[in-house]
């Protein structure tokens, strides 16, 4: 028996070094130069610049990866291109639209929304549908007539209510990250809910424009009167 358990604490010892092989082998979801060049920081104008820190390859990551999303900055740049906004709210669950073929002849709308931290697969919380070009108007002209995808990376994220949205380009100009913390009006915002309104859901608390959040939650009037 003593020999058995040895031999059993060698296969757990080699199967979770495997493991950590395997993830330390994973590619990176974001473009590895992140971690290494300098961006501004939003929480003051005396903070020093410096790289995006590396939990955002967890942070980030895991709802995209869960929905089966690839890394966009592997793609080809010199072909189609591809916009992907990730909505990552602190107390609701995170939402993910990606616009592929964003200027060609055939756009292409992915968008999935978790429920319960738990993503659906089919249904009214995962979408596939072609896209119009008059549907892609608003997009194609804000992108145009702002400086959206030129903004830089933020490397320093915090606030009260841990609202992330991440906008991600993809194509023959190269790839972008913006990431904001909780940003209300701004091009940032406005493209958001722009790709947003594309799936057709209700723009309340699973939305960018966050309506109807109510943090934290106060008890049902109703719930809260003793039965007699």
């Amino acid at each position: 028996m003593r020999g058995l358990g040895v031999g059993l604490t060698v296969l757990v010892i080699a199967v979770s070094l495997s493991a950590g092989l395997i993830a330390s082998k994973r590619e990176n979801f974001f473009d590895p130069s992140l971690y290494q060049n300098d961006y501004p920081c939003s929480l003051s104008d005396r903070e020093p610049s410096g790289p995006l820190d590396d939990y955002i390859e967890s942070w980030f990551a895991a709802p995209l990866r869960a929905a089966g999303e690839r890394p966009i900055y592997l793609q080809d740049s010199s072909g189609k291109t591809t916009l992907r906004f990730t909505f990552l709210p602190a107390f609701v669950d995170p939402v993910i639209v990606r616009i592929d073929d964003l200027y060609g002849d055939s756009p292409r709308l992915t968008a999935t929304r978790y429920v319960g931290q738990v993503h659906v697969e089919a249904g009214a919380n995962h979408l596939v549908r072609d896209l119009s070009r008059d549907e892609l108007a608003p997009i194609v002209s804000l992108i145009k007539n702002s400086t959206v995808l030129d903004l830089p990376p933020d490397s320093c994220l915090s606030g009260a209510d841990g609202v992330v949205y991440l906008i991600e380009a993809q194509g023959p100009d190269g790839y972008r990250f913006i990431n904001r913390w909780a940003v209300e009006e701004g091009a940032v915002y406005d493209l958001a809910n722009a790709m947003y309104r594309l799936t057709g859901w209700p723009n309340g608390r699973q939305g960018p424009d966050r309506t109807d959040i109510d943090w934290p939650p106060r008890p049902n009037p109703v719930e809260s009167i003793s039965p007699a």
